[in-house]
């Protein structure tokens, strides 16, 4: 019933459209026309008119008349054709007014005035018969005026038709045309690399397109396209509509929002049925998530959320008996209602994953072209960029793109740049683009003054030198590890090293703690997917023992089996993101997580030898200007200590000091033994 009456609504707008659009401008034409003959006939036009090639002046005036109707008519064809193809509707005028009728002189029958005056001018003596061919011909111009202006009662009883089939409502006419429709401006050769992509969205579009059609709802239909935020989506879903060569009708949620109770589930349906008047075409939904919630664990939803789920699960199964594409986009797959992944709705499920090296190099090199036209840049340094790059979206490589104008002014201003762009003023750029460092604090010691042991060092030293210049390293044959496991005893320093490799190697830094993720699985995607847009990153997960431990333990198998994938990486493992855990039970951990590719190196903390320590007592003091009273020094203290770790001998010099400030009215401090030994005794438990 709603297909007949639907396809007798389109044939009453195409009668609308030849009878009120083609026919007056047919008449005014043909009138023009009919003067231009009846004149060049007339004995009082000059012979020279008759003969080709030699027309007169007013022959031209008159011409040019002819050609003014068939432009302003012609001109008014294309854009009811153009609206009617658009919005399925012809735009009528809305009533026929004294201001209309006042209005009709200067815009249609001033060209004939001016034409006849000139004709006058020219000497043509004018007869009576030309005045009666004035007055016919300005009542057939009348005639077709009329005629346009009474298309006005054809579309309200068309509109009266649309009512009645999708109900009344004051906004009616926003509703009957709720997808935004263009003609698509790109294909898939617009978009950089990506093959696997294109082929399968094309493959998938001409399966939905070739499809017979008007079953019982058995042909395949719906892509659903999934992915993070920013990698192009809205751009295949044109695309595709570009390369099926069809119409494209975006619909967003914001599209149907409305204060009406009711209306958005109206403008839902409105929007399906302006795509089936519009097909064959492409049906793009964007942040369909929005539209089809997962019912089993939103509670909030409301009874009208509930009505459009409900309706669009309906109507994505009836569209499957017309010639539409439905296309659709989500960055939280995860988030959608059960019933609409399922096939029947959603056929094809393509993931639009982050740019492959291609689609990369050609990112970087057209934002170049159109951002920065001036800069030098070798093909070399382009490619070296894009594969350091991958797992970057389409949005964050063209934004550096934009930023290296800026980059580069500043860096002409320093005397840093040197001519053409390096490697290195990506790395920059992306930085300044970034604009933070992860949670850093500002007070974070360098390698140089920690107190390590040797072979500590020595490991973490050679493990900076390769996080400096991945590039270097890489290209004589180095490798970045994908992640690190510090371990030791409580209180060796592992965190303090952490953040000191951060600051010296000027990496992003951020940290959780085992106990956190392993809560939460869910929070390692996010500390993973904060990693990837701050790279490069040092993820320290402090504590790790929980997150690290045997899957044995049934509690901890999600959240070590989720950092086992993200490690592996699912497609392309993501460069310039570094996983460092620290524990203190190495034995202890999963032996998954300690073979190659995981957490393959590993750097031990021991606890400080008497020389160690008495170095860094006397940092210590050094730093925060205290002295140490007759009787006392450094090698002194660190024999007191024993072999305490880091943490424990500066909570033990830190009391130490607390309690000769108390004891003190002076400016200056100055620790003695007595404090040092309550110290110890306060903070270890035993007395020295």
């Amino acid at each position: 019933m709603e297909a007949r009456s639907h396809y007798l609504n389109r044939l009453l707008q195409t009668v609308g459209f030849w009878l009120f659009g083609v026919l007056p401008a047919a008449i005014a034409v043909l009138s023009a026309m009919m003067l231009f003959g009846v004149w060049t006939s007339s004995k009082e036009a000059p012979l020279s008119f008759r003969v080709l090639g030699n027309f007169t002046p007013e022959a031209g005036v008159l011409l040019c008349l002819i050609a003014y109707q068939l432009l302003l008519h012609g001109a008014r064809i294309w854009m009811c054709k153009r609206l009617a193809d658009a919005n399925g509707t012809i735009p009528y005028e809305p009533e026929l007014t004294s201001d209309s009728l006042r209005a009709f002189v200067p815009a249609v029958m001033t060209p004939y005035i001016v034409f006849f005056a000139l004709w006058g001018a020219f000497g043509t003596k004018v007869a009576a018969t030309n005045y009666v061919l004035v007055a016919a011909f300005g009542a057939m111009t009348f005639l077709s005026w009329v005629i346009i202006k009474t298309g006005w009662l054809y579309g309200f009883i068309i509109g009266q038709r649309s009512r009645v089939h999708y109900g009344d409502s004051t906004e009616q006419v926003q509703r009957s045309n709720v997808a935004r429709k263009e003609v698509a401006k790109i294909t898939f050769k617009d978009i950089h690399g990506n093959t696997a992509i294109k082929r399968r969205l094309l493959e998938a579009g001409r399966a939905i397109v070739d499809a017979p059609k008007g079953g019982q709802g058995k042909a395949r239909n719906g892509i659903l396209m999934d992915g993070e935020p920013g990698n192009g989506k809205t751009v295949f879903a044109e695309a595709l509509a570009g390369e099926l060569k069809l119409p494209l009708l975006t619909l967003t949620h914001s599209d149907v929002a409305s204060r009406w109770v009711g209306e958005r589930t109206e403008k839902v349906k409105a929007a399906f049925e302006q795509a089936i008047r519009s097909q064959p075409c492409v049906f793009f939904i964007d942040e369909i998530d929005s539209f089809l919630p997962d019912r089993s664990t939103d509670s909030a939803q409301t009874k009208e959320d509930s009505d459009i789920t409900n309706s669009l699960l309906t109507l994505l199964i009836e569209i499957r008996k017309h010639r539409v594409v439905v296309v659709a986009a989500t960055n939280y797959v995860d988030r959608l209602d059960g019933a609409a992944i399922r096939e029947g709705r959603f056929d094809f499920k393509v993931e639009i994953t982050p740019p492959d090296e291609a689609a990369r190099i050609g990112l970087l090199t057209a934002g170049l072209s159109t951002n920065a036209p001036t800069l030098r840049v070798s093909q070399a340094t382009i490619k070296s960029v894009a594969q350091r790059w991958n797992g970057f979206s389409v949005k964050r490589i063209l934004a550096v793109t934009e930023e290296m104008p800026s980059y580069v002014a500043e860096a002409r201003e320093q005397g840093t740049f040197k001519g053409e762009l390096e490697f290195d003023d990506f790395m920059a750029a992306l930085r300044r683009l970034q604009g933070r460092k992860g949670a850093m604090p500002e007070n974070v010691k360098a390698m140089a003054d920690l107190v390590l042991p040797e072979v500590t060092r020595e490991a973490l030293t050679m493990l900076a030198s390769r996080l400096k210049d991945p590039q270097r390293i890489e290209r004589l044959g180095g490798t970045l590890p994908s992640g690190v496991l510090f371990f030791g005893p409580p209180g060796t320093g592992k965190t303090a090293a952490c953040k000191a490799l951060a600051k010296d190697v000027q990496w992003a830094f951020l940290i959780k703690t085992g106990p956190d993720l392993v809560r939460d699985p869910k929070a390692l995607d996010k500390l993973y997917a904060q990693a990837k847009d701050l790279r490069p990153c040092i993820i320290f997960v402090d504590e790790a023992d929980d997150l690290l431990l045997s899957r044995e333990a049934p509690r901890n198998t999600e959240a070590t089996n989720k950092l086992l994938t993200i490690m592996d990486g699912v497609n392309d493992r993501v460069r310039d993101v570094v996983w460092v855990a620290a524990t203190n039970n190495p034995e202890r951990i999963d032996s998954a997580l300690l073979r190659g590719g995981r957490f393959t190196e590993k750097v031990e903390f021991v606890r400080p030898d008497e020389d160690q320590l008495t170095t860094h007592i006397g940092q210590w003091f050094t730093n925060r200007r205290i002295g140490l009273k007759s009787g006392l020094d450094s090698s002194t203290i660190a024999s007191m200590l024993g072999d305490e770790s880091i943490a424990n001998a500066e909570a033990v010099l830190q009391y130490a000091v607390n309690r000769a400030i108390s004891q003190s009215n002076d400016d200056f401090i100055e620790v003695g033994v007595a404090d040092v030994q309550r110290g110890v005794a306060m903070v270890l438990g035993t007395a020295c």
